[in-house]
């Protein structure tokens, strides 16, 4: 048992550096140096994702928890009532110092109940909500872009890991697509995705990574990025839902989990060039390559 124990741990590490490898090659392809460190952020936060689900997937199946199942409406219902409570916010709440209160309250809940769930897995409940509630307090009183990264990646890779766990990776497929659709809509149709953006930049509580032109910039506050500026401003969707795809298909080898997360990868890849090759510089939806192109390193793990 041991025995197999080490192979395990071994093999698992052989796919990690392999995975580590091709997410280098590919962002040392980025254009410039922020989208490169914009595909190492996303890299990060889809590896701490789905090593956090093995290792919960482990700790479940030692234990006999049953991993309770979420249906695809009731993931699309609790998208849709959070979306509707936000534009909520947007339209009637008049009150620009009001409006940054309850956006930066639903920002640290939010971060705090997906970072909880990852420091829970790793070390004890006693230490990782009081560490969730320091590195928040930290965000609260120097809101920096590397403690903002941080808590996103801490957040979207826990919420993700154990969400996608509880789906079934055809429920996830849809999702993938349904919301591809509705991404492109809310951006070059309705464009209440980009009145989202917007508040949520004016209020310093952004569920996405802000990437700096370079590595300096990582230490500027919050306050100095602006819609349409020199920071990048990766969409915590576009990030959370392949890596639902992933971690849906731990349970079933975390070979095929690295493999979406490469080809996830790739689309962002092809995000950014979409993106550059504008005349004019305007917000896109990234979501809709990500997934084509999780979709496409799903059916390969159909073949492995």
């Amino acid at each position: 048992m041991e025995s197999r124990k080490k192979t395990k741990i071994v093999s698992l590490s052989r796919l990690w550096r392999i995975f580590a490898l091709g997410a280098f090659l590919i962002s040392s392809r980025a254009r410039n140096q922020g989208y490169g460190f914009a595909m190492f952020l996303f890299s990060l936060t889809l590896g701490l994702g789905i090593t956090t689900a093995f290792r919960a997937n482990e700790i479940f199946k030692v234990q006999k928890i049953p991993i309770p199942q979420i249906s695809l409406w009731e993931f699309i219902s609790s998208f849709l009532l959070a979306t509707f409570f936000i534009l909520l916010i947007v339209r009637f709440v008049k009150f620009k110092k009001e409006k940054g209160i309850i956006f930066k309250i639903l920002f640290a809940l939010a971060i705090f109940s997906g970072g909880g769930l990852l420091l829970s897995v790793w070390i004890s409940d006693s230490l990782a909500f009081p560490l969730m509630v320091i590195l928040i307090f930290w965000w609260f009183k120097k809101p920096s872009i590397l403690i903002q990264n941080l808590l996103i990646i801490l957040g979207i890779a826990g919420a993700g890991s154990i969400l996608g766990l509880s789906l079934n990776p055809q429920v996830v497929i849809l999702l993938l697509i349904l919301f591809s659709i509705y991404d492109f809509i809310a951006v070059y149709k309705t464009k209440h995705m980009i009145k989202m953006a917007k508040e949520m930049i004016k209020s310093k509580a952004i569920l996405a990574l802000v990437v700096p032109p370079n590595i300096s910039g990582f230490k500027k506050d919050l306050g100095e990025i602006k819609p349409g500026g020199k920071f990048l401003v990766l969409g915590g969707g576009d990030i959370v839902f392949p890596l639902l795809l992933a971690a849906s298909l731990v349970p079933f080898g975390v070979l095929n989990s690295l493999v979406v997360a490469f080809f996830s990868l790739i689309g962002l890849f092809v995000s950014f060039y979409i993106f550059t090759s504008q005349k004019v510089r305007q917000p896109i939806p990234a979501l809709p390559p990500i997934a084509l192109f999780s979709i496409i390193g799903y059916l390969i793990t159909l073949f492995i």
